[in-house]
């Protein structure tokens, strides 16, 4: 991951915030909360509402990490859906892929920050029993995989 990918605000942050080498310690079955970057929405310290995401969930082994793809700027989860398909087949994985919010069916909200859309995917993943999981995602779904990966460094256990 190259600096330049990352907004100076997210940067900073990055820098600056460390987890203990052993996670947060105890938590739920679902993710525990952690705290976030300053919302790029101006909401500072109001942690993220989440939308109800629209998805594809191809069956699988459930023994081995879902495969998630995030799609970029303006695009859906349509994008992913021929390689979706063949990693299933080849691998006998789970792939999940996920309309952003603003995006595709999922519903639309005036939060567009990246905070929010990790928020999205901490709320559907574990619905899903998708945890852990590898996320896969191009432009602003790799950004949001990358702040979703730095929020939740380890599964819950």
């Amino acid at each position: 991951v190259s600096a330049g990918s990352l907004s100076p605000g997210m940067l900073r942050w990055t820098r600056s915030w460390r987890l203990p080498l052993r996670g947060l310690g105890p938590c739920s079955l679902s993710f525990c909360r952690v705290p976030v970057a300053p919302s790029s929405s101006g909401r500072s310290g109001a942690e993220p509402r989440s939308v109800l995401l629209s998805y594809k969930l191809l069956d699988g082994e459930a023994a081995r990490p879902a495969l998630v793809f995030l799609h970029g700027l303006f695009g859906s989860k349509t994008n992913f859906s021929s390689i979706a398909k063949a990693l299933a087949q080849q691998t006998g994985r789970r792939v999940l892929t996920v309309d952003a919010r603003n995006h595709g069916d999922s519903p639309h909200s005036p939060d567009v920050s990246y905070e929010a859309m990790s928020q999205d995917l901490q709320d559907l993943l574990p619905q899903l029993g998708l945890v852990p999981c590898v996320l896969i995602g191009h432009s602003m779904g790799g950004k949001t995989a990358m702040l979703l990966a730095l929020q939740r460094p380890q599964p819950p256990r």
